[in-house]
């Protein structure tokens, strides 16, 4: 018997990309709650925050921390971010340089949410002063060996790994999963490569999302309220949903 699982990225896509709130998404919540169906996060959040959220949606499941991200530590990515920066003269503002209150400000987030979110283990967030030498900084880490990322808000480096890879492993575990993936970000794009169903939650980024996968459906609405709508149309039509 084949076995349902939605992946779902957070922010812009299950949570709302300025309020952080997934209430417009509570219909479809409420049926994968009844109909039993895990709920795997798959996001650039850290251990701690998933902690909270998981409580608040009372639903089971695995979860991908930091992108599904691996460093030998905290303190070596951000050294060598830093060292980048400081080689090539590309001037950012990393995490590990922010107080919990400038963290909030950048993020909209409570200043106790901000704390979690800089609760990093693996991998870190930054963001330039002017993107138009992204290029240079990005080329940087591609020569130290390391690999980045680009969410909603920020950029992400760490030493390997990736969303993908990690569904990959969890989807390993299995017995006969048929998958549901959700994304809005080009983060995204791996995991939602390796899922039976991908779901582009709407945003600025659909274009590029749709180029990347092009057999994705995308959602008529933004944030939540495109994720309520995409899991309601596909739970409608469980019945016929088998894995490619």
């Amino acid at each position: 018997m084949s076995q349902l699982i939605v992946f779902t990225d957070l922010d812009s896509t299950l949570l709302d990309h300025e309020t952080y709130s997934f209430s417009a998404a509570l219909p479809a919540l409420e049926q994968l709650r009844r109909k039993n169906i895990p709920l795997a996060m798959v996001t650039s959040k850290t251990r701690a925050e998933i902690k909270g959220l998981r409580a608040e949606l009372n639903l089971s499941g695995p979860d991908v921390c930091e992108n599904g991200s691996w460093s030998r530590s905290y303190e070596w990515i951000c050294n060598e971010l830093l060292q980048a920066s400081l080689e090539t003269g590309v001037q950012i503002r990393s995490f590990h340089q922010m107080s919990d209150e400038e963290i909030a400000a950048v993020t909209s987030l409570p200043v106790a949410s901000a704390h979690l979110a800089a609760q990093r283990e693996f991998s870190e967030p930054f963001c330039f002063v002017s993107e138009e030498q992204a290029p240079v900084l990005l080329a940087a880490l591609e020569h130290r060996g390391l690999h980045w990322t680009r969410g909603g808000r920020f950029h992400h480096v760490f030493e390997k790994g990736s969303k993908g890879e990690a569904v990959k492993e969890i989807l390993s575990q299995l017995p006969e999963p048929v998958s549901i993936g959700l994304g809005d970000a080009p983060n995204d794009i791996s995991f939602l490569a390796v899922v039976d169903y991908p779901v582009i939650v709407r945003s600025p980024k659909v274009q590029e999302m749709s180029s990347a996968i092009p057999h994705a459906r995308i959602t008529e609405q933004e944030g939540p309220a495109g994720w309520n709508e995409a899991i309601l149309q596909l739970l409608e039509a469980q019945g016929t949903l088998s894995a490619i």
